[in-house]
């Protein structure tokens, strides 16, 4: 179980304090254990780093073959953590091209409803850790964090899902009051290939909740805060906290907000 810390009027749920230091390692491993059982060989991942570190310490760990795809543009200090990779322009396809033509084990938390599984532990040591929570705030890339989380959050408690304003496909449709950027320094989020949007949009909107588009200056200033504080974490964590202070304001959070820090910083 990952703690759960108060900082001013936020919990911060800190899923950087995983095995490899992210949320990731709630759904890699138990994709894992499930290849295993089902005696795969090998698997495939396509990352942008987070993903790629954790399946490499569990495949390891089982002693799987990993393949690993990597885009151009992914930070090199996550790179640093990844023994072996292949650089593509086009590596969400070619880790697919590479599953069905070796039969690995496809690696991908969108598609895999395990995945789902393993983040809606997140939510089941919330629920035990704060029974009195009144709201979930959580960075969002595909959303499949979010969808997992979600599943065992009662609908009665409102779910944000959080975005950068250089690419906010999610929470643009419910947050207009920004200005479009041309880069973030929330890496980790630039998925462009989303299965789940809908999905992610109906169960935002279920949940009584809002997705919420944050200025880069917001995020930087948010992380200093928490830096400050001694959290040392990954952007994305302090891109929900920017989140939360954009529209505390304007929406009943209650007083029990919780925000998921999904990584450290590498």
């Amino acid at each position: 179980m990952t703690p759960l810390v108060k900082i001013g009027n936020v919990y911060f749920k800190r899923e950087d304090f995983n095995i490899t230091g992210s949320a990731k390692d709630r759904s890699i491993a138990l994709q894992v254990k499930h290849l295993k059982d089902n005696y795969f060989s090998s698997a495939v991942i396509s990352s942008t780093g987070n993903a790629a570190i954790s399946a490499q310490y569990f495949c390891r760990k089982h002693n799987i073959n990993l393949t690993i795809f990597v885009s151009p543009h992914t930070d090199k200090s996550k790179l640093k953590l990844i023994a072996n990779y292949i650089v593509s322009p086009r590596p969400i396809s070619d880790a697919f091209k590479f599953a069905k033509n070796n039969r690995a084990y496809l690696l991908r938390q969108s598609t895999d409803p395990i995945a789902l599984r393993g983040y809606s532990q997140i939510a089941t040591e919330i629920i035990k850790q704060l029974p009195q929570v009144t709201s979930v705030f959580i960075p969002v890339g595909s959303g499949t964090t979010l969808l997992g989380i979600s599943q065992k959050i009662p609908s009665s408690i409102p779910v944000f899902g959080v975005q950068p304003a250089s690419y906010c496909p999610i929470a643009s449709i419910f947050d207009h009051d920004f200005v479009t950027e041309n880069s973030t320094i929330t890496d980790a989020l630039g998925v462009k290939l989303l299965p789940l949007k809908n999905k992610v949009i109906k169960t935002i909107n279920d949940h009584l909740g809002q997705g919420i588009v944050v200025q880069n200056r917001d995020v930087i200033n948010s992380q200093n805060y928490l830096t400050s504080h001694k959290v040392i974490t990954s952007p994305e964590g302090a891109l929900a906290l920017a989140g939360v202070n954009k529209i505390k304001s304007q929406t009943n959070i209650g007083n029990f907000p919780v925000i998921i820090l999904t990584g450290a910083k590498r």
